[in-house]
């Protein structure tokens, strides 16, 4: 009988142990990427600036290499017909266009699935992906665009947006084909699986990372997004959640990180003295809560709009007119945060990279908002 009650004891304790143990990893999204890889590939055009869009190297059919802007406030690439010449392996999908809210243009013009060469620099693939693209022979701009110019016959397109829930934004949300090459690869050039490479990446203001692994995640703040109605392949996911405060005035809503532009949208809270359709005043003070105000608090940054010593500050503020709360941070974001896209396991991560001082932000490494 004491034998029995001593074998209990020690069984109840072991799972207790392994009950911890399990919650512990749960706790530590970053150990799910133990024994995977990530392939480095720094920005062709130099660090994160606010006066260009981070740039890489892709080769399309029929094309010498070229750098395309990269961009995660879109999803999918437009690429003028110079840069793309299909071929036998390439298939018609039909017209089709690509809006960007952002400046109001409206690139317009026919769907190809086609092989993508990922390139570290122009002589050194990595990996090919296999996406729909969209080669583009007219563009057009919204009533209020805010930087267009129409283009009968465009040359020198070359833009690839690796955002995701951008469907709605850009008028694509009924196409299921795969368009973000970054989640989407065929092949690596090095032979390995596909397999070993997770599909989404880690964003430093120098380089894009395709996959993750622990060394460049166990910094982190990981958010829990909620799922979309998935299509077949690679899952898409709801935006990012985020709290925002404006002159103290706070409101829920998501966020988007966009490498596309310098500046910073912003749809706040009702209650603030914002003017929608004007750009925020020197001195209002925004707090930005990835994803609440939490104790501890996971990743936030702030900054007054004017006061230029702060690195994170956008080139400018534009209130806009969403029917809900909303921030695109733009890309000075990277000036103090790694950024992560988990595609397959739906978070997004953000790491304190150290360049900017915590009296503007921070991070507290941990998993936020799972179920």
């Amino acid at each position: 009988m004491a034998m029995s009650l001593a074998l209990k004891i020690v069984t109840v304790a072991l799972s207790l142990l392994l009950s911890s143990m399990a919650g512990a990893r749960a706790q530590e999204p970053w150990r799910a990427y133990e024994g995977l890889e990530a392939i480095e590939i720094p920005f062709a055009n130099g660090p994160v600036s606010p006066h260009h869009v981070p740039t890489i190297w892709l080769g399309l059919n029929g094309a010498k290499p070229r750098w395309f802007g990269m961009d995660t406030g879109s999803t999918g690439i437009v690429v003028s017909a110079e840069h793309f010449i299909p071929g036998p392996r390439d298939v018609s999908q039909g017209p089709g266009r690509l809006v960007y809210n952002s400046s109001g243009r409206v690139l317009t013009g026919e769907h190809w699935m086609t092989d993508v060469v990922i390139r570290r620099d122009e002589h050194t693939p990595v990996a090919t992906a296999r996406v729909q693209v969209l080669r583009v022979d007219r563009i057009t701009c919204l009533e209020h665009a805010r930087d267009c110019r129409p283009e009968p016959e465009p040359r020198n397109v070359a833009f690839m947006g690796i955002g995701f829930d951008r469907g709605a934004a850009q008028a694509t949300a009924d196409n299921p084909s795969p368009k973000n090459p970054f989640v989407s690869l065929v092949s690596l050039t090095s032979g390995r699986p596909v397999s070993s490479v997770r599909a989404g990446y880690v964003i430093t203001r120098t380089a894009v990372h395709l996959g993750m692994t622990p060394a460049l995640t166990r910094h982190m703040a990981f958010v829990k997004l909620t799922p979309k109605a998935h299509s077949p392949g690679v899952p898409d996911w709801n935006g990012a959640p985020m709290t925002v405060s404006v002159d103290g005035v706070s409101g829920q809503g998501t966020m988007l990180m966009d490498t596309g532009i310098n500046y910073m949208f912003l749809s706040p809270p009702s209650g603030t003295r914002l003017q929608r359709g004007r750009r925020a005043p020197e001195g209002t003070r925004i707090e930005i809560f990835m994803p609440d105000r939490l104790r501890p608090q996971p990743a936030f940054y702030e900054f007054a709009v004017g006061r230029r010593g702060n690195p994170l500050h956008p080139e400018r503020v534009e209130v806009v007119h969403d029917a809900t709360v909303f921030v695109n941070t733009g890309r000075m974001f990277l000036e103090g945060f790694d950024y992560l896209y988990d595609a397959t396991g739906g978070y997004v991560g953000y790491g304190w990279n150290n360049r900017v001082s915590h009296e503007h932000g921070g991070v507290t490494p941990g998993v936020y908002g799972a179920p």
